[in-house]
């Protein structure tokens, strides 16, 4: 699964009607509530407020007063095709006087879509282990070196007599830090979401 973590934002002008296509990253429905809320307040008077939201297998999309399946459903297929989550994706419509059709309607809401999915840098998405290691300096220069083959990374080093570290790996990875460093410390803590290009 992939997801974006900056704010993406287009404007698509189809015959005097304007589409606004706004990406942006979630973690839970309580946010995308808020956020609707936001881009209501920063696009006032717009006609319709399309949308769709994947968050860790939730899923809802809206045509906002749109003819049925013509705005959320194509932008529901979208995240789907691009095997999207943590995000959601709004299609704002200033009406301009011309009515489109359905199908112009619909593939106009999808190419809003689609442009500002391609405008973002996606990101995969990735659940590992929070290992938390103490180790000898030398240990923790070899590590270093293990991350480099095997890339995992770290957070929360604190040096002091002994090197306290959390390593952030795959689970898989458990073995090899275990089997690499016996002598050392090693506790599993939790799990994390990280974002990798």
């Amino acid at each position: 699964m992939v997801t974006i973590l900056e704010r993406r934002e287009i404007t698509l002008i189809r015959d005097r009607s304007s589409f606004i296509g706004i990406l942006l990253h979630v973690k839970d429905v309580n946010e995308v509530k808020v956020y609707l809320s936001e881009i209501k307040k920063q696009y006032p008077k717009a006609k319709h407020y399309c949308y769709a939201y994947s968050i860790h297998g939730v899923k809802k999309c809206s045509d906002d007063g749109e003819p049925a399946k013509t705005a959320g459903r194509p932008l529901m297929n979208l995240l789907e095709k691009k095997e999207m989550d943590e995000v959601l994706l709004v299609v704002v419509r200033y009406f301009g006087g011309i009515l489109l059709g359905a199908s112009r309607l619909m593939s106009t809401y999808l190419e809003t879509g689609v442009q500002v999915v391609e405008s973002a840098e996606l990101l995969n998405i990735k659940q590992v282990y929070v290992y938390r290691m103490e180790l000898t300096y030398s240990q923790f220069d070899d590590l270093k070196r293990l991350a480099k083959m095997f890339s995992f990374s770290f957070e929360n080093t604190s040096y002091g007599d002994t090197i306290m570290v959390d390593v952030l790996a795959p689970e898989e990875l458990g073995e090899t830090l275990v089997n690499n460093f016996p002598q050392a410390h090693l506790d599993v803590v939790g799990t994390k979401t990280i974002y990798e290009r």
